[in-house]
């Protein structure tokens, strides 16, 4: 199990170039990959893009990359089309404003000179490096708070354990609670009848039959220790899941026909809610 939150950092050195790769993973429902710093080069910032998608199912990963050229200076053009385009302007203002006509040295300080665009191909193996190192330090912290998580969701699962333990016990009690209740204001009304008690008690314990519920809470809860000790992506499985322990919660709390089993099924609602919190940061 991984967590969908960490950080890692690669560095990498080529013969012209010094590279380094950050990753900083965030939680989202499903993969969104960004990379950043490599704009003028969108076949680096591509392949970058494919390996994280290869690497990691699920959470918001921004990748920055810094390219550092060692004191090479990157070589320089003209960008021609721009340099005709803004000359002939320039020659148009001067016309219409009766000026002396534009020079050279002014049509170069209008951003016509361009760096040039490095040999991606010369740059990949290097960028690539620094991508692997950062991954795996990434996968790393998110193993690491993953562990984190699976023990937290582990107490939750006990919790939920212990708590469908207690609404099982709790179910003939309160039947049993409610058929001496009966008895009482038979007996206090002198019309005390053997028939009717069990007829009364026949009706009210087929309405509060939590039977159904508590036996898929079991179900779920035995799928959601499987779900912690699989492998790969998880997460979005467990917030299902804990989203079908809540909706059985609330129907156990709905039939509920006592104070004992109606804070019982309120105890199931606040553990599935912690167990979706925490899902949420599961990959």
């Amino acid at each position: 199990m991984r967590s969908m939150t960490g950080f890692g950092r690669g560095r990498a050195r080529g013969e012209r170039v010094h590279v380094q790769v950050d990753l900083k993973s965030l939680n989202h429902r499903f993969l969104e990959v960004r990379v950043r710093g490599l704009g003028d080069l969108p076949l680096l910032a591509a392949r970058c893009e494919e390996s994280l998608k290869e690497r990691f199912g699920r959470g918001t990963i921004e990748a920055t990359v810094s390219l550092d050229f060692l004191g090479f200076p990157r070589p320089k053009y003209i960008n021609r089309e721009a340099a005709k385009g803004l000359w002939e302007e320039l020659r148009r203002l001067s016309r219409e404003l009766g000026a002396p006509p534009p020079s050279l040295e002014a049509l170069l300080g209008l951003g016509v000179v361009q760096e040039g665009i490095p040999d991606e191909e010369a740059l990949w193996p290097v960028i690539s490096e620094a991508l692997e190192e950062a991954m795996i330090a990434l996968e790393r912290a998110r193993e690491e708070e993953g562990r984190r998580l699976r023990e937290a969701l582990l107490r939750e699962a006990d919790t939920l354990e212990e708590l469908l333990r207690k609404a099982e016990d709790e179910v003939p009690r309160s039947l049993e609670r409610f058929k001496e209740k009966l008895r009482e204001n038979l007996v206090e009304l002198g019309q005390l009848d053997e028939t009717r008690i069990a007829l009364e008690v026949s009706i009210w314990a087929e309405r509060a039959d939590v039977r159904e519920e508590l036996d898929r809470l079991r179900s779920h809860l035995e799928r959601l220790r499987g779900l912690l000790e699989a492998e790969g992506p998880v997460g979005r499985e467990m917030e299902f899941l804990a989203q079908e322990i809540g909706r059985e919660a609330n129907t156990l709390a709905a039939k509920s026909r006592g104070v004992p089993l109606g804070e019982i099924a309120l105890e199931l609602r606040l553990c599935a809610e912690r167990i979706r919190e925490q899902a949420r940061n599961v990959e």
